[in-house]
């Protein structure tokens, strides 16, 4: 009998871990895709204007820290949160925040050689024959630039981090709220007003100011 009542509990304590774990894991994907922006403007030489990338260089730079922070976070929320009835203090969040921002970094750094890679290929600068052999040589770069690279963007990162660990903690407060409507929709509709906000923000925003982020 005590198993069965326990029943709907951890179903519905898993309904409320997989829509924060995926919740958590697109608000990640965003400040990913902001991070490798603003740490890319932020290397502009001290003399020189800083810009924003082309288009075709930037989707796909985007796209790049998206992944990075996807890979990094929804296995690390899934396992740290397994009580997801009870929301996170704000000091969980920002701890998780911190090894968000750090391990995201390393990461990014690690695929940066294969963002090249395939930014020179949607260029028309090299041929089709030859990406196979340029992914597999960026995988093998990307050993090094794990390190350099990752050093590179460590403080950008970083400040994702504290995002990240405020955004969190919003976003577990709404799914653990018990009000029906904030813990269903209202965590969807905070998470891609976050999201956006942050992108948009990276893609328009004046870059002699987000510079000053990195």
């Amino acid at each position: 009998m005590t198993a069965l009542s326990l029943s709907p509990l951890r179903i519905h304590n898993n309904v409320l871990r997989i829509r924060l774990t995926v919740s958590i894991a697109l608000y990640g994907g965003a400040l990913g895709s902001a991070a490798i922006l603003i740490s890319i403007m932020a290397r502009t030489g001290q003399f020189d204007e800083a810009k924003h990338l082309a288009f075709t260089p930037g989707l796909i730079t985007t796209i790049t820290g998206a992944i990075a922070a996807t890979l990094v976070t929804p296995l690390a929320i899934y396992h740290m949160r397994d009580n997801a009835d009870e929301s996170g203090s704000i000091l969980l969040w920002l701890a998780l925040g911190l090894g968000f921002g750090v391990a995201s970094s390393f990461v990014t750094g690690a695929l940066f050689p294969l963002n090249i890679v395939f930014i020179t290929f949607a260029e028309d600068q090299i041929k089709f024959s030859e990406l196979p052999s340029l992914v597999v040589e960026g995988a093998f770069r990307g050993i090094r630039s794990f390190f350099i690279e990752g050093a590179a963007a460590i403080y950008t990162w970083f400040l994702a981090g504290v995002l990240f660990g405020i955004g969190g903690w919003t976003i577990d407060r709404l799914n653990t709220s018990s009000n029906p409507v904030a813990s269903k929709y209202g965590i969807w509709i905070v998470t891609v007003f976050f999201g956006l906000t942050i992108v948009a923000f990276a893609v328009l925003g004046p870059p002699e100011t987000l510079r000053k982020f990195g």
